[in-house]
């Protein structure tokens, strides 16, 4: 059998396929690219929450030893105590 010539549309049609598939192929590879930015960018998110409630829980306890159980104005700049609660003595009911 003969070899047959390809019309220029049928041409146009498969080099615009190959110049798509291309397309297709390079923005996957920018994703990977992006996934893996935005993989370090989240580790590094997490990280730093972590050094953050580490400095919270150590000046919880520094404030604590210092000034005792109780809650912080920060417009004013005060601590105010917590108030000590007694236990009531529960007495049971007989019915």
């Amino acid at each position: 059998m003969a070899n047959k010539k390809l019309s220029k549309k049928e041409l146009e049609q498969i080099k615009d396929i190959q110049t798509r598939m291309q397309a297709v192929r390079s923005e996957l590879g920018q994703l990977a690219l992006a996934k893996i930015d935005l993989k370090n960018r989240e580790a590094n998110v997490e990280n730093y929450l972590t050094e953050t409630q580490d400095l919270e829980t150590k000046l919880v306890k520094e404030l604590e030893e210092k000034y005792g159980k109780g809650s912080i104005d920060l417009e004013k700049g005060e601590f105010a105590p917590a108030e000590v609660q007694t236990q009531k003595e529960v007495v049971p009911t007989v019915e």
